[in-house]
């Protein structure tokens, strides 16, 4: 697998996961044991936006197979850049 597209799948995950922290809520309402998978993922994101030093492990993971596959990595967060 291309460095290229294994950064692209990395990118998804990375955008699901930010979709889980955001509405994952609304499937708690629908599935209530998906809690204990939403409220750790919930103090992650939080902890990630609100502390500012601590970086995703995710996110330089993206830059580093975007430089392997001959594309340009972003500075910043991931929230910024996308």
């Amino acid at each position: 697998m291309s460095a290229a597209i294994a950064a692209d799948i990395i990118l998804l995950l990375h955008l699901a996961f930010i979709l889980f922290v955001g509405l994952g809520g609304l499937l708690v309402l629908r599935w209530p044991r998906l809690a204990w998978l939403h409220l750790p993922a919930v103090a992650w994101g939080a902890a990630i936006e609100l502390m500012g030093t601590v970086v995703c492990p995710l996110t330089p993971l993206e830059n580093t197979l975007r430089r392997a596959g001959g594309q340009a990595g972003y500075g910043g967060s991931f929230m910024e850049y996308y």
